[in-house]
């Protein structure tokens, strides 16, 4: 029979048990301490704006015109739908093609849709920066959707504006998310809207943006908010991006149970207008790019503005043909 008292024997085990929970602790805190850590600093990183007055546009433009082209650049991916199919290298190479594209297109303000700030699958680079210097835009404002880090990489991602001339300001656009916990969990896609200087002394303002593919409820509910951002707006505002929805009568139209659909509430608001408006035909579809079948890529211009130019451009440098705009002011 032990002479050993049971408290005795009771310590060590209870030193390995603490060992063991300490070394627990220190591992789910390597695993998913930088998650956290991004996630609680993610709501102060919704919106950051770049600027480089010593290259901004000259001021040789038509008072009152302004070219804007939209853009779902789908991460450097290309026509395939696998954010982590290609190399990193052949990415990087796809982004600075698209900046060679969208320099020759002559667009005073790109949005661009699921571009990338800090990603894995792209290698870690911030493809609206490498875009806007390499296409000859002197500012930028990037917002993230999705902003989280975790052991071996990150995701962060959302929607960009590049300009010629100055952003005086750009604030976030909260769209209602999909579902509660993957705004907590992840993030959910929002807006960005910002105020841009002319050299006409006029002011306009952009609000680029990029619905939810899931459901056309949620994206009447983030047509419902863009009605929002308008009526408030003293400024005029251009609409542009990627709705994921297409109107009534256009191929593919969806609506909800209800019977609503984004495009119809964008029209009904009155305080939008849009190119094509009834009727498309094959060259104004804008997705996929290689089997272009729907329309929902757009340019919203305000109810003061009007069409000067409006095509959509050929390309298979992403699964999204590019749209491009040139508008008049009216007044």
């Amino acid at each position: 029979m032990s002479d050993t008292p049971p408290a005795e024997i009771q310590r060590p085990l209870r030193t390995r048990r603490r060992r063991f929970l300490i070394v627990v602790g220190c591992i789910a805190l390597l695993v998913f301490g930088p998650y956290i850590v991004s996630r609680i600093r993610s709501p102060c990183r919704l919106v950051r704006v770049y600027g480089d007055s010593e290259h901004s546009a000259a001021a040789d433009v038509l008072p009152g015109r302004l070219r804007i082209v939209t853009y779902n650049i789908a991460h450097g991916r290309g026509a395939i739908d696998d954010n982590w199919q290609g190399t990193n290298a052949a990415k990087r190479d796809r982004i600075e093609q698209i900046a060679q594209f969208l320099a020759g297109t002559d667009a005073d303000v790109v949005v661009l849709n699921e571009v990338d700030f800090d990603s894995t699958w792209s290698g870690h680079q911030n493809q609206a920066a490498a875009i806007a210097a390499e296409a000859g835009f002197a500012y930028r404002a990037e917002q993230r959707n999705l902003d989280f880090r975790f052991l071996y990489g990150s995701w962060k991602f959302g929607n960009a504006i590049l300009s010629k001339y100055p952003i005086i300001d750009a604030q976030v656009v909260d769209l209602p998310p999909h579902a509660d916990w993957e705004d907590w969990l992840v993030g959910r896609k929002r807006g960005v809207v910002a105020t841009l200087q002319l050299p006409d002394q006029q002011r306009v303002r952009v609000l680029a943006v990029h619905l939810e593919h899931r459901r056309e409820v949620n994206r009447v509910r983030g047509a419902k908010a863009i009605v929002d951002v308008a009526k408030s707006s003293e400024v005029p505002l251009i609409v542009a991006g990627d709705l994921n929805s297409t109107p009534p009568g256009f191929p593919d139209a969806r609506t909800t149970a209800d019977g609503e659909n984004a495009m119809a509430i964008l029209q009904e608001s009155g305080l939008f207008q849009w190119r094509p408006r009834a009727d498309p035909t094959p060259g104004d579809m804008t997705y996929s790019s290689t089997n272009p079948v729907q329309v929902i890529d757009w340019i919203l211009i305000p109810p003061n503005a009007s069409f000067v130019a409006y095509e959509v451009l050929e390309g298979d440098l992403s699964d999204h043909r590019a749209v491009s705009a040139t508008l008049r002011f009216t007044d």
